[in-house]
């Protein structure tokens, strides 16, 4: 769907309002009483997610599949390091549903572009991948919910209507000519 003019202007639209500067020029305002959180902050979203590059497509993506996920590469006493963006058709969310708090996910490499590790099945748990979702549907969780989910099914009978106007017009090109033969 994201081929379509239309479609993909609607997903470009919401990523430019979503990521739009403020008066100031920042993407995000950092508002805490203790400066060292705002430097800790400041660091996190501005180096190392680095925000102003990234964000942009990550909000297009979480309006176009409803998820969004992150792989986070952790170091003890440092904290996040780097992050890793995860295809959603790749990544399963597994909830205990006996311990609601118990979360963790399974990753299909062979989605990825990337290589974290070996090319396998992967499990990862709660506080290493960030999975950000839109949740205006509580049928789609523990998944979020496409902003392009209501025009999925008018998008389909538009592809089926061209392409059978297509195949109607091949099939009496034939029928349409005139030949002439002088006897």
């Amino acid at each position: 769907m994201d081929s379509d003019p239309i479609l993909s202007s609607a997903l470009d639209i919401y990523a430019d309002e979503a990521s739009m500067r403020n008066e100031y020029g920042e993407i995000l305002d950092i508002k805490s009483n203790k400066q060292e959180i705002n430097d800790s902050l400041h660091n996190l979203f501005y180096d190392v997610l680095n925000i102003e590059f990234n964000l942009w497509t990550w909000i297009r993506n979480i309006a176009k599949y409803g998820d969004m996920y992150l792989k986070l590469d952790i170091v003890e006493n440092i904290g996040v390091t780097n992050v890793i963006p995860l295809s959603p058709y790749g990544v399963e969310r597994d909830e205990n549903p006996t311990n609601p708090d118990e979360v963790f996910f399974r990753y299909d490499e062979s989605y990825s572009i990337y290589t974290i590790g070996s090319r396998e099945r992967q499990f990862f748990k709660d506080y290493e991948v960030a999975h950000f979702r839109l949740l205006s549907d509580s049928n789609f969780l523990p998944y979020g919910k496409s902003m392009l989910e209501a025009a999925r099914k008018v998008w389909k009978q538009l592809t089926l209507m061209e392409d059978a106007m297509l195949i109607h017009r091949v099939m009496r090109a034939p029928e349409k000519r005139v030949f002439k033969i002088d006897v």
